[in-house]
């Protein structure tokens, strides 16, 4: 293990800024340890796209990570800055998938939409797409005049999406409904406003019509599988246990959890929170474990566990291993790239703009 950190190392500083190696906070720590810069999803991707020296980007996260780190490293803004040169987007497992965005096809959201354009005019619905999703149902956002969202900005976004019609205007919000549901409460819409479709049901997504034509929001039957997991008598359980404990989950969670908890924000509200609480804080934290388990080390001089006894890890994060990271770089440096991961130029304008209208609708 020693010689692959090694390997590594030497490897960086031959390529320097050509490479830029990108860690998702869900990361295995010894892939972390090698990463140029830490974060979540669009974050990352984001700097990425603003770098000007990198002709390869190493995504330590999952493939629709990936995918949007090769739309935005790609528009046409920056392959002009770069005169037409490309930025590579290597994957490390090409299995590393997430199975929240895989709940939401291209064609299962395109029957839904031709199911809803049978009771509404297309121009009365907006699609949201977290951007936890696949780069095909961002393009179908960019073109259906929708837009992505994030966990930190989903009600500034939700917020924009219903203001053009106030009395008219719906949302469809794939692929999580947690995040869709908890949002759309904070935002004091009734949950009696929204309707939950499931793609398998033969009509309206297992809702009668009236249900459909009744909601404002229209979420989409998925989860993420490791914030599933937590539920609200886990809340009861860490309080017996540590009575001034403050309970801190991510909006991905149940509606439940939520609500019993304390606080509840994106990842990098979460870090952010417990980095900036006092010496001798207590807090329960509801995501990932290895993220957890992370700012337990970085803040030592507080108390911080799992919020469930057993902890909740990302299985498919954890497919990136140092073997597979290294070989990357190996590839890199030999100029026979493996592992590529490249937007169709057929889709890859549409969920471009996708990405951009949700940087327009703010945080």
């Amino acid at each position: 293990m020693d010689n692959l950190h090694c390997e590594i190392d030497a490897i960086r500083q031959r390529l320097g800024q050509k490479l830029l190696i990108l860690g998702h906070h869900y990361q295995r720590e010894e892939i972390v340890a090698h990463t140029d810069m830490q974060g979540d999803s669009f974050q990352l991707s984001a700097a990425a796209a603003q770098n000007t020296n990198c002709e390869t980007i190493i995504f330590c996260g999952v493939h629709f990570m990936a995918e949007t780190a090769d739309i935005l490293a790609n528009s046409p803004e920056n392959l002009a800055r770069r005169n037409g040169q490309r930025v590579d987007v290597l994957l490390p497992d090409l299995d590393a998938g997430c199975s929240m965005a895989e709940m939401a096809t291209r064609q299962d959201v395109e029957n839904c939409w031709n199911s809803l354009t049978t009771l509404f005019d297309a121009e009365e619905i907006v699609p949201v797409t977290y951007v936890n999703s696949t780069a095909e149902l961002k393009a179908f956002c960019g073109q259906h005049g929708g837009l992505a969202c994030t966990s930190t900005n989903a009600r500034a976004v939700l917020s924009k999406a219903l203001q053009k019609n106030s009395q008219k205007q719906r949302v469809l919000f794939f692929p999580d409904q947690h995040l869709g549901r908890n949002t759309a409460l904070k935002m004091g819409i009734p949950e009696s406003q929204m309707s939950l479709w499931n793609s398998i049901e033969p009509e309206f997504g297992g809702n009668s019509s009236e249900q459909i034509q009744n909601s404002r929001i229209i979420l989409w039957n998925g989860y993420c599988c490791v914030h599933q997991k937590f539920v609200s008598g886990h809340i009861d359980e860490i309080r017996k246990l540590f009575p001034k404990i403050r309970v801190i989950v991510h909006p991905e969670c149940r509606r439940d959890v939520v609500e019993k908890a304390d606080e509840s924000g994106s990842t990098a509200f979460i870090l952010k929170q417990i980095a900036e609480s006092p010496a001798g804080s207590q807090w329960a934290v509801g995501t990932e474990s290895r993220f957890v388990e992370r700012l337990a080390r970085q803040n030592p001089d507080k108390t911080i566990v799992n919020l469930a006894f057993q902890p909740s890890y990302c299985e498919t994060m954890g497919l990136i291993e140092l073997p597979k990271l290294a070989a990357m770089l190996l590839s890199a440096e030999s100029g026979l790239k493996r592992n590529i991961i490249r937007v169709d130029d057929s889709i890859a304008p549409d969920a471009l703009r996708c990405l951009l209208r949700m940087l327009q609708a703010g945080s």
